[in-house]
């Protein structure tokens, strides 16, 4: 059994943290030089980390603005039914400036993004479809934003008739029970068997369509396009 120490004995031992903050001292004493270029050192690397912060704040603001810019001509733009390919162009070029200049922060990933549904305006759809395969690495999509991204990729494969990877992207779509584009993908999948002239595989479609959205508010013509496809054969 370990000997029971007594009070007096107790306090006669050197307090550690005493004795080690009187080691530190003397030895800052003995160095005064080398503490103080550490002391120096320090400050410049919270100066630094402030001054970081400072600018990255700075960028934010400055790149929100110019996407506000950006954004507010493409709005002029988006459900007009004929624009000049001028207008479309300065569009574009607003857009693609912030998407270069600010590529790392949010702002810049958005106007990737718009740039996409402008050149889909424009019917350049291989071009759309290179800014919308970009956004697959950006951190909106990482964020949340995956499912819209997919839905333009899709619409966009469509329009340049590659039906087999836009029926790939829509059916990777109506799996997602998550996914706001569900519908659209039901629906989107029956109408390229049908553009691909695959009746009986466009009937089938619009069955599970219906199956799978009772109430969708174009129910009614589903059905009549259900009739006039089983029809045909």
């Amino acid at each position: 059994m370990a000997e029971k120490k007594t009070r007096k004995e107790l306090l006669k031992e050197p307090d550690e943290f005493i004795s080690f903050s009187s080691r530190v001292i003397r030895h800052a004493r003995e160095n005064p030089k080398n503490y103080a270029m550490a002391a120096v050192l320090a400050v410049l690397i919270v100066l630094g980390v402030l001054a970081w912060f400072a600018y990255r704040n700075h960028q934010e603001v400055a790149s929100h603005e110019m996407f506000e810019k950006a954004y507010q001509g493409y709005e002029e733009i988006a459900y007009q039914d004929s624009v000049s390919p001028e207008k479309l162009d300065k569009v574009l070029d607003q857009l693609d400036q912030v998407a270069k200049d600010y590529s790392s922060l949010s702002a810049g990933e958005m106007a990737l993004l718009y740039s996409g549904h402008v050149l889909y305006k424009k019917h350049d759809y291989k071009g759309a479809l290179e800014r919308y395969s970009r956004m697959q690495n950006t951190n909106l999509v990482k964020s949340g934003l995956g499912p819209l991204v997919l839905y333009h990729m899709a619409m966009t494969r469509m329009a340049l008739k590659e039906y087999d990877q836009a029926l790939l992207l829509f059916d990777e779509l109506s799996k997602d029970n998550n996914s706001p584009y569900r519908r659209e993908a039901y629906s989107s999948t029956a109408k390229l068997y049908e553009l691909m002239g695959k009746n009986k595989e466009a009937v089938q479609a619009y069955r599970q369509y219906l199956k799978m959205f009772p109430e969708a508010p174009d129910a009614t013509f589903v059905k009549t396009k259900i009739m006039d496809l089983s029809a045909k054969g």
